[in-house]
């Protein structure tokens, strides 16, 4: 199974870097979900203003609004590849994130008023489904928001990126967040607070290693779920790129 992996997987996804995403992804369910449970029944305020009011419904951008998981999916992976500090420093941020939203849901609990005449055509059904799947809270900070700007923190992070990618990801991240305004899924307020919480913890890795024993502690476990020597000689090539970002 190490050898399959070491082989198949490592090459897509670094193996030291799956437990971290991994967790990553879990903590994101249980943040969401949990919250979601435990504020039930209580008191949900609204922050739309009449700058949102004034945003029409679009439902046509409900496409990219569930595109933003397919978004973050590849991104994700890119930026495994662009060394181990940066995937590390975009990990962490992302995790941290995590938390810091899950106190706010609770502390400050908020929900929206959605409209009732959605119109008819695909886009329409599409928003319909959405709210059917999808109930609204937890929306401060917006994590669509947070998630896809700061995947476009960490690709405008790497030096080895080319340009038009990093320019596509910015307008894919900015597309994703005006889709939570154009389907009534969030207000200004939750779009502001998602992108400068995803700012404001990037520069925060840049600046501070304070990710680094998450890293150590995550790259021993690694190495006992998937073997010394495969995590070692994965780690010798994106120790390559990193060199080569500098």
């Amino acid at each position: 199974m190490r050898e399959w992996m070491k082989r198949y997987i490592d090459p897509w996804l670094p193996l030291y870097y799956i437990l971290p995403f991994a967790v990553s992804v879990s903590l994101n369910t249980v943040v969401y979900y949990v919250t979601q449970w435990m504020s039930r029944g209580w008191k949900h305020w609204n922050m739309e203003t009449t700058l949102d009011r004034m945003i029409p419904v679009l439902p046509g951008f409900t496409v990219i609004y569930f595109l933003f998981f397919l978004f973050c999916t590849l991104n994700t992976i890119v930026i495994a590849h662009q060394g181990r500090k940066l995937a590390y420093r975009f990990l962490a941020s992302d995790m941290l994130s995590r938390l810091i939203c899950g106190f706010f849901f609770l502390v400050c609990p908020t929900t929206n008023v959605r409209p009732a005449d959605l119109g008819t055509g695909l886009g329409s059904d599409l928003l319909r489904l959405l709210y059917d799947m999808d109930l609204p809270v937890n929306l401060f900070p917006s994590i669509h928001c947070l998630a896809s700007w700061m995947c476009f923190v960490a690709v405008r992070s790497s030096h080895r990126l080319p340009v038009w990618y990093k320019v596509i990801t910015g307008i894919g991240a900015g597309l994703i967040c005006f889709s939570t305004l154009a389907v009534k899924q969030h207000v200004i307020a939750d779009v502001a607070a998602g992108i400068f919480l995803a700012e404001g913890l990037m520069f925060f890795s840049s600046r501070v290693y304070w990710y680094r024993k998450g890293q150590e502690i995550f790259e021993c476990l690694s190495c006992r779920v998937f073997g010394t020597e495969n995590i070692k000689e994965s780690e010798k090539i994106y120790e390559k790129q990193e060199k080569s970002n500098r």
